[in-house]
């Protein structure tokens, strides 16, 4: 007999009995409808995730831009809080000046009102630009006029006609400056 081919009755074919008794042919596992019928079970269950997930996810969306919405509303509260104090300041000086025949006490009450406000914006984040003298940016400066001064570079800022501000580091409102420019060279030549 020939080795090479291992034992025959291995390659017999199998009678039903043999295939019912063949535990490595259907080894316990559900049939293809059984089969079916957990894959559409676990079709269901996900779709079931899915809407709750998108459900969740919708009633997200709508508490934030509800939050945001709320934030917005009231997140100057602290900063009006401040300047109501400012208010009465100047409501009092008001009072002060109608009732007064000293003109330096009212601008010294009027002053000092001031500073307080320049010191809320200042800690809001608020800063003067400071551009006399500095050379013509149009990031930060609009140009109202410009004027032939001998005395200047080209591009100088002589005049600030409304002072521009920086909220922390980005331009708020840009300063309107006079600028100079060179004197014109007369026709001689």
């Amino acid at each position: 007999m020939d080795e090479g081919l291992g034992n025959i009755d291995k390659m017999k074919p199998k009678t039903e009995n043999d295939v019912k008794d063949d535990v490595s042919v259907t080894n316990g596992a559900p049939s293809l409808e059984e089969q079916l019928c957990m894959k559409d079970e676990e079709i269901g269950q996900l779709k079931d995730r899915l809407l709750r997930l998108t459900a969740e996810f919708d009633n997200f969306r709508k508490r934030t831009v509800r939050e945001k919405e709320e934030f917005r509303k009231f997140a100057s509260e602290n900063l009006l809080l401040e300047l109501i104090e400012v208010y009465d300041n100047f409501e009092r000086a008001m009072e002060s000046a109608k009732n007064t025949e000293d003109v330096g006490s009212v601008v010294k009450g009027v002053e000092m009102v001031f500073k307080q406000f320049v010191s809320i914006l200042e800690k809001e984040g608020l800063q003067k630009m400071e551009c006399m003298g500095a050379e013509f940016n149009p990031h930060e400066h609009e140009a109202m006029l410009h004027v032939e001064h001998p005395d200047h570079e080209e591009n100088t800022i002589i005049g600030v006609c409304k002072p521009g501000f920086y909220l922390h580091s980005k331009v708020l409102r840009p300063a309107a400056v006079t600028v100079s420019r060179l004197p014109e060279a007369s026709g001689k030549d």
